[in-house]
């Protein structure tokens, strides 16, 4: 019979909606929602969420409503379980909705929880945020904090962090104990609102503690983001997240013992620390992890479960360079150049300046791939762009040596100063003093480079005997002794190769021209120079290991240039090494030959002697007049 009744009354508010009088249609459905009849409930719902019906209660008038109170109570009895009462969630829906459909306020907010996760009916987002909003707008601090949550996630609505901002400070400024972590939150990550450290750890003090809370605290002190670094504090901070179970927090706390930042340094520890979050699937622990496995700190060495690790953990710069370090040199496993260069690479995209380094000297050195000046110096030049002091170093020798670039003795000089100054750092700038490519030559300068050369471990000796020698030594009367030079050129006394200490010239030429080269280089004895060069034939790896080894300790080159020495692969080899040696390169040409643009390259500007178009008292003359050959006679 109510049914009917309520039926009747649920008609007469159909017709009112469609006569478009919302007022005399609320009023008519929720009559027949009193007496529990279905379609007015949801019709009425329908117009109080779309705002076409009124319905939240004045204070004055709530306080005097205990009909739709105690719906709202018997409701969260229901929920929650209290007073005794089995939880049915289907039946602290039905209490939550009369009672909001009532104009209860604090209804409306646990409404919009029922909707949001499906307690007691069917998950509605919309729904969700239609009754939050009703409860926020009569200012159920509870709600207002719902509604920002919704805006912040984009949950059933379109994502707002201003929105979301301004609904949260609203919370907190009413005591909502709930929002003061987003509030923190949209602080600390500039949500919504300008980045602020100091307001972000205010709110996350006035959170409820556990593990999250407590790292984004421990962070911002770690950060130094508020008020500069307290290493002490964040590691108090981390433990109490670690006393939570927090795996971020483990691995932070680990990293504060790795380091020995506010704690003593403990391997050990943080070895613990580290395995205990990787074993929770932290991946940024297993890095740290992999770290420890890789240099044994706080535990063996062990590459293979660093590699292991490193190809689980979050890819970063280091991680990748460290895969590329493991691939390169084979370490617990087989050595792969080409896995190593792919790793390098991913590193380099993550803006890694060593990776750029080491995959530089990859292309320099050519191993395991084919050498590549060029790409070796552009990589060197970004490391070295970004101020990274290696990256000078070797960006320096590309420019001293002219690989993959012009020779630039001034810049190679600049970039040698700028780097980390090492034993061949040092040594290089004191060559560049000496010889005065690029700088005005100052042997006070290239002394005092080669000492600190020295002194950094660098076998210098013989460099600073030279420079001392020069500097006390009066300057030699550098004029022909024509009786010397009268002396019988094609005499039987063999010349010999010099083998000694001090420094000498290395001779290269081709076997076919040997009549000519021993001509002058008879000159050069009775002149007083030490020689060393070869009489016998190019062939087997120690003959040719003895080659570098004399142009390596040699301080001068004489390249004899002719066409067999021009198309000879060997006297070509013996230049190029010559040159990435730095020697001080003398050419010789003893007949009229049209040179390729590579060794026009390698001999750059360096005067020619050309023996075949000079008397001998001229071509001596000459001759001991090249750069500082004054250290190879006797």
């Amino acid at each position: 019979m109510e049914q009917t009744e309520a039926k009747e009354i649920y008609q007469m508010g159909v017709e009112a909606l469609n006569d478009c009088d919302y007022r005399m249609a609320g009023a008519y459905f929720k009559n027949a929602a009193k007496m529990n009849y279905k379609p007015a409930i949801a019709a009425l719902e329908k117009l109080i969420l779309e705002g076409k019906y009124k319905n939240v209660q004045s204070k004055q008038t709530l306080s005097s409503n205990t009909e739709s109170k105690e719906l709202f109570e018997k409701g969260v009895d229901y929920y929650q379980g209290r007073n005794n009462t089995k939880i049915d969630y289907v039946k602290a829906f039905e209490c939550f909705l009369s009672s909001s459909i009532d104009g209860y306020a604090s209804a409306m907010n646990w409404l919009g929880y029922c909707y949001e996760y499906g307690k007691g009916t069917k998950k509605n987002l919309d729904s969700a945020f239609g009754w939050y909003e009703k409860a926020a707008n009569a200012n159920v601090a509870n709600a207002i904090y719902h509604l920002g949550r919704l805006y912040y996630d984009g949950k059933g609505v379109q994502q707002d962090y201003n929105k979301a901002f301004g609904l949260f400070k609203k919370a907190c400024d009413l005591r909502e104990s709930l929002a003061y972590e987003y509030l923190a939150d949209c602080y600390f990550y500039g949500q919504g609102t300008k980045i602020n450290y100091e307001k972000a750890l205010q709110f996350y003090l006035k959170v409820k503690p556990r593990g999250v809370i407590e790292y984004q605290i421990g962070c911002i002190y770690a950060r130094g983001l508020s008020t500069g670094s307290d290493y002490p504090k964040a590691a108090e901070h981390f433990q109490k997240g670690v006393d939570f179970g927090h795996a971020h927090s483990m691995n932070n706390l680990g990293a504060l013992y790795y380091n020995g930042e506010g704690v003593q340094k403990d391997y050990n520890k943080a070895f613990e620390l580290f395995k205990k979050a990787s074993d929770l699937g932290n991946t940024t622990a297993h890095g740290w992890l992999a770290d420890c496995y890789y240099y044994g700190n706080g535990t063996k060495k062990d590459y293979q479960k660093a590699l292991q690790l490193y190809l689980k953990a979050k890819s970063n710069g280091h991680n990748e360079a460290q895969i590329g370090r493991i691939y390169r040199d084979g370490l617990g496993t087989s050595v792969d150049i080409n896995k190593a260069i792919e790793h390098y690479q991913k590193s380099i995209d993550f803006g890694n300046t060593d990776s750029m380094i080491s995959l530089g000297i990859l292309y320099y050195e050519g191993k395991g791939i084919q050498q590549d000046y060029q790409k070796a110096f552009e990589l060197f030049k970004k490391s070295s762009d970004l101020e990274n002091k290696t990256a000078h170093a070797w960006l320096a020798e590309c420019y001293y040596y002219g690989n993959g670039t012009k020779k630039d003795y001034q810049k190679a000089l600049q970039l040698y100063l700028k780097g980390n100054l090492y034993g061949y750092t040092q040594s290089q700038i004191g060559r560049i003093y000496e010889s005065g490519q690029g700088v005005k030559k100052n042997l006070t300068e290239a002394l005092n480079w080669y000492k600190k050369a020295n002194e950094s471990g660098k076998d210098c000796k013989a460099d600073i005997e030279r420079i001392n020698n020069l500097l006390n030594k009066k300057p030699e009367n550098k004029s022909i002794d024509k009786t010397k030079v009268e002396t019988k050129a094609n005499s039987n006394k063999p010349i010999k190769a010099y083998e000694g200490d001090k420094p000498y010239i290395f001779v290269s030429y081709s076997h076919t021209d040997s009549k000519v080269v021993k001509e002058v280089l008879q000159m050069l004895i009775n002149q007083g120079y030490r020689i060393w060069f070869d009489e016998g034939i190019r062939a087997g790896s120690s003959w040719t290991e003895n080659l570098m080894n004399h142009i390596k300790n040699a301080s001068h080159f004489i390249f004899f240039l002719s066409r067999h020495s021009i198309n000879s692969k060997y006297c070509l080899k013996e230049l190029r090494f010559a040159d990435r040696r730095n020697k001080i390169i003398i050419p010789i040409c003893i007949e009229n030959v049209n040179v390729s643009d590579e060794i026009d390259f390698l001999l750059g500007e360096v005067q020619m002697l050309f023996k075949n178009n000079l008397e001998k008292e001229e071509f001596m003359e000459k001759f001991n007049s090249s750069n500082h050959i004054e250290i190879c006679s006797r």
